[in-house]
């Protein structure tokens, strides 16, 4: 295949949208730590202080991003773009210079209610730039941005604290941004349907009910995004504890950032592979049903090892979150595939903020589940609970798509 996964970089617009997207995601990332270690250290409050951060962060996604889906998907998308980032140093610099957590929580509140009308711009964005066989290749690249960033991000963050204070992560992610901006400025325009048709007057609850309705008329469409919500929410339910795991299986302090990171290293080297190969673009749900039989099974296997039922080195163990990083890459690059292929154009932005919040509310709900399922059982039986549960999702899934492939192939026997 040649240029293999980097074909649509060759395109003017996406080489944009991809290189402001990189930005983006490193400055969404960056001041993750440095955010925490301000209300933990230097403020001295607690879990609670913590909770409500993540719960200001998340509920821009699973409620604004949706509402206000319908104008991004009308607003000429650079312009937007362009306009989300510029708030977005505007936020930063509030959070720079927040005096105590109830203001650092509206301005963490604000930059999550930009970043989650950011997203559907930029999902629509791709769509009308990349042409219909290279959006496997420009999805995966997409997906890799994100979980480079997210290994790339917090790390930086982290080193930059040490160096140069706990608030200049801030700072260098509001020249990311910036960056981002100068990129998008090379951005094409964008011609959308909006831009080529006459303006038909149609009510807002319409247009963001056709959204909806879309998902639940296209069969793969609502399958890859229940599959990934249900599997956000069964990640999320053990993610919150995953220091404890690694306290179960002897890793100190300074290993536990080796464990995250292994599950990291996977995803991207996961999204790369599937860069490289795409032929699964055939059958994505497969691949997604497939990854979670096989991520169940091995999650269930790390909760026996919780428990000591048996002993493994570090190494090894070490080797099982690596796989767990390439399964999640193997859920998550078909899932951003489907979304982009099973939507029209005109409709990317409702879609895609719709999915958004179907995920971040499954990632709001599970870690405080998580936490009262582990009192009541343990870590491990959370963990083991998680295992069988995403391998019977995997498996179910599996058999209702294998049923029906079989099912289509017997029907165009018989017509033929």
């Amino acid at each position: 295949m040649e240029a293999g996964m980097f074909k649509p970089l060759r395109n003017k617009a996406y080489r944009s949208l991809f290189g402001a997207q990189v930005f983006s995601d490193l400055g969404n990332w960056l001041d993750f730590i440095a955010i925490q270690v301000i209300v933990a250290y230097h403020w001295g409050l607690g879990e609670a202080a913590i909770a409500s951060v993540i719960i200001v962060m998340g509920i821009p996604w699973v409620i604004i991003g949706p509402l206000a889906s319908v104008f991004v998907d009308k607003l000429p998308k650079k312009t937007f773009m362009i306009s989300c980032l510029s708030l977005r140093i505007l936020f930063v610099a509030g959070l720079f210079f927040a005096p105590n957590l109830y203001v650092l929580l509206l301005f963490v509140f604000l930059k999550a209610t930009v970043s989650a009308l950011y997203d559907p711009a930029r999902q629509s964005a791709i769509r009308h730039t990349v042409p219909e066989e290279e959006l496997p290749e420009a999805v995966t690249l997409s997906q890799l941005s994100v979980n480079t960033m997210k290994i790339v991000g917090p790390a930086l963050g982290g080193g930059m604290i040490a160096l140069y204070g706990v608030k200049s992560p801030f700072v260098f992610e509001a020249a990311g941004f910036l960056i981002a901006i100068l990129l998008l400025l090379t951005l094409p325009k964008i011609e959308t349907e909006d831009n080529l048709l006459e303006p038909q007057k149609t009510s807002y609850f319409k247009e963001l009910s056709e959204g909806i309705n879309h998902i639940f008329s296209s069969r793969i469409l609502k399958a890859a995004i229940i599959l990934s919500s249900i599997a956000f929410f069964i990640i999320f339910l053990y993610d919150g504890l995953f220091i404890f795991v690694a306290q179960d299986l002897g890793f100190d302090q300074s290993e536990f950032g080796l464990l995250v990171s292994s599950v990291g290293f996977g995803s991207v080297v996961g999204a790369l592979f599937l860069g490289r190969w795409t032929d699964w673009k055939h059958k994505p749900i497969h691949l997604m049903a497939s990854a979670s039989v096989i991520s169940g099974l091995l999650i269930l296997g790390i909760g026996t090892g919780v428990m000591g039922l048996f002993e493994l080195p570090k190494m090894l163990w070490m080797a099982g979150a690596f796989l767990l990083g390439i399964l999640a890459s193997a859920e998550g690059v078909p899932y951003g595939y489907v979304l982009q292929s099973e939507t029209p154009r005109k409709m990317m932005g409702r879609v895609s903020a719709a999915a958004m919040s179907l995920q971040t509310f499954s990632m709001l709900v599970a870690p405080a589940a998580g936490a009262l399922l582990a009192k009541w059982i343990g870590v491990s039986g959370v963990l083991m609970g998680a295992g069988i549960a995403t391998f019977f999702m995997g498996t179910i899934t599996l058999i209702i798509r294998l049923k029906q492939t079989s099912g289509k192939a017997e029907l165009n026997n018989f017509g033929s």
